[in-house]
């Protein structure tokens, strides 16, 4: 048989600091693309070699953000299993009272 030991709160919490440190990564990953923006605009300007650079550095990009913006799938995971589990118990605690 299973054992459960379930802490509501530490899965609230837990939720809200993925979905803050998700916003923390893609306002980085925001930056970070317009200093390269700026880099390949001004500072590092060749024929071949910075156009290349920036098209791999937006792919990185655009690939980092998709998996970075599933954070908040594992957050509203948590979030509804609280709930869930915290619905669950009250309603087994009604039942046996009667």
């Amino acid at each position: 048989m299973a054992n459960l030991n379930v802490t509501y709160s530490d899965m609230t919490d837990a939720a809200g600091r993925l979905s803050s440190g998700k916003e923390e990564l893609i306002t980085k990953l925001t930056d970070l693309q317009t200093l390269v923006n700026n880099l390949v605009g001004s500072g590092f300007v060749t024929d071949s070699a910075s156009g290349a650079f920036q098209t791999s550095y937006d792919a990185f990009t655009q690939g980092t953000t998709l998996a970075v913006n599933g954070i908040d799938g594992m957050s509203q995971f948590l979030t509804a299993a609280a709930d869930a589990l915290g619905n669950t118990d009250t309603e087994l605690g009604n039942a046996i009272r009667g």
